[in-house]
Order: C-alpha cells, then sequence, then structure tokens
C-alpha cells in the first residue's frame, strides 16, 4: 500500500512540473500573439494561450489532489494497527494416521499499551518573528514558534522562574521539546 501513496507523490510532482511548463508554453504563445501581423495568427496564438493555460490549470489541480492522496492516504494506512490474527496449523499426516486433523492456534503477541494522547496548544499573541522556543526556561534558543502553532503540552514540566515568568515544556510539530513561555499558550 505504501507503493501505491509513493507513487502519488511522484505524481504530484510530474503534474507540478507539467503544470509549470504549459504555463510557461501559455506565456510564449501570448507574446507571439503580440507580435502577430496578421489577425489568423494572433487568434490561431490566443486559442494556443487558452489550451495551453487550461492544461496547465487541470495539471495543477491533479498535482494537488494526488498530493493529499499521498499526505492524508499515507498517514491514515500509518494509524492502522494490525490486529493478532489467529494461525491455522496443519500437523504432517502419514499414511497410517487417519484423517488430518487441524487445530487452531492463536498467535500470540504482545499488545500495545495505548498511551493517552498529550493536551495541547496553541501559540498566540507572539509578535514577528514569533514565539522563542529555549533548551531551558531563560535558556538558549533554539527557534521561533509563530502564532497559530499547535503544540503538545509535556505532563508536570511547568516552572516559575525567580524573574516571575511561568514556562512550559512543549513539544512542536517537528517533535522537538522545550520551553516556552506559558502567557504565550491557549489550551486547546
Amino acid at each position: 500500500m505504501d507503493i501505491f501513496f509513493q507513487l502519488a507523490l511522484f505524481g504530484a510532482v510530474a503534474c507540478g512540473l507539467g503544470a509549470a511548463y504549459m504555463l510557461w508554453a501559455g506565456q510564449n504563445a501570448a507574446a507571439m500573439g503580440r507580435r502577430a501581423r496578421f489577425d489568423t495568427e494572433r487568434q490561431m496564438a490566443t486559442v494556443r494561450q487558452r489550451r495551453t493555460t487550461t492544461t496547465a490549470l487541470g495539471l495543477g489541480g491533479l498535482a494537488i489532489v494526488l498530493l493529499l492522496m499521498n499526505l492524508i492516504g499515507g498517514a491514515a494506512v500509518k494509524a492502522i494497527e494490525p490486529t493478532p490474527t489467529p494461525t491455522r496449523l496443519i500437523p504432517p499426516t502419514s499414511t497410517l494416521a487417519p484423517a488430518a486433523r487441524q487445530t487452531l492456534v492463536a498467535t500470540l503477541l504482545p499488545t500495545p499499551t495505548a498511551t493517552p494522547p498529550l493536551p495541547t496548544a496553541v501559540v498566540t499573541g507572539a509578535d514577528d518573528p514569533g514565539l522563542r522556543l529555549r533548551q531551558s526556561p531563560n535558556g538558549e534558543q533554539i527557534d521561533y514558534l509563530k502564532s497559530g502553532t499547535i503544540v503538545d503540552l509535556l505532563p508536570d514540566a511547568q516552572v516559575t522562574t525567580a524573574d516571575g515568568i511561568t514556562w512550559q515544556k512543549i513539544r512542536d510539530p517537528q517533535k522537538r521539546e522545550g520551553w516556552v513561555a506559558a502567557a504565550y499558550l491557549v489550551n486547546q
């Protein structure tokens, strides 16, 4: 199933490149129409420009659909967990034994323990370039988080420093862990 989503990504890239080429060809047709001396040449250039623009829009739309298939479908396939299924074993038979009996043996697999999802919050009120993500409270800066970024709140990780700032340990969408000022977080 993974190969299907990889092919969808490849198709999205190919359609995107095709759309870019068709837009370029449409611009060339428009330029030819402006340089044309006769009405027939202008009409042909206009038709060529419309055709290439329409094709470019169609390829661009197909590229978006294929990219969404790759992103959404690939994530959905990864989220499906296999369930243990019984395996049917057939013992070897001999000519002296009566009819072979089939035995159903369950395959025992460790049951995955479900971890509850972490609570999330949204970064709000952070001016440009964003809220500082730090290695420790008042520590070295890792990166900036833009307003609207959804982060995971790590459990039992909130500290108030001597300067009165409450810090929250979080995990950002890139799975980096760090500390941010809790005043800029709104729980979801």
